[in-house]
């Protein structure tokens, strides 16, 4: 569970990296890609939100020290 959490949240942080190049393009002559600003702000909320919420919902496991 807690790889599958940590590959959330790195697909959380690559999502918005997609939004912020689509807004950088508009920077550098280029017109601003919305699609790439949708997408990357829409797909990293939603990666973001599901791996906070396995993560609250498996916390107890994270936090047992009993070593199994």
């Amino acid at each position: 569970m807690r790889l599958f959490i940590t590959t959330l949240s790195l697909l959380c942080v690559i999502s918005f990296g997609y939004a912020l190049a689509g807004y950088g393009s508009s920077l550098f002559g280029g017109g601003m890609k919305w699609d790439y600003v949708i997408g990357g702000l829409s797909a990293g909320f939603v990666f973001g939100g599901l791996a906070m919420g396995l993560w609250y919902w498996k916390r107890k496991d994270f936090f047992d020290e009993s070593g199994e």
